[in-house]
């Protein structure tokens, strides 16, 4: 079955160029997943397309100081992708 979706996904470090990310996750399906990892901010150019993180952690860099972000977190396995979580996270 398709993964279900990171849980408790929360900000671990910013400064103000990047946020550090981290989440548990959900039930994988009985398949191995990875995560997807994306951000939008008002007026900022996001990092390159969503970024596949093997484990619960990633570090986004080259994000704009002092910026809102809208973090989305999905689990991927062989099945597809789970419902998105969701953060706003700001760099300092």
């Amino acid at each position: 079955d398709r993964p279900d979706p990171p849980q408790n996904l929360r900000v671990s470090g910013v400064t103000p160029t990047s946020l550090s990310l981290a989440w548990t996750p959900g039930f994988d399906g009985g398949l191995p997943q990875s995560f997807l990892v994306s951000a939008r901010g008002p007026g900022a150019p996001p990092p390159p397309a969503a970024i596949l993180a093997p484990g619960p952690t990633l570090t986004l860099g080259g994000l704009r100081p002092a910026t809102p972000y809208d973090v989305t977190v999905r689990a991927r396995n062989a099945r597809g992708d789970s419902a998105a979580a969701v953060i706003r996270a700001v760099t300092s």
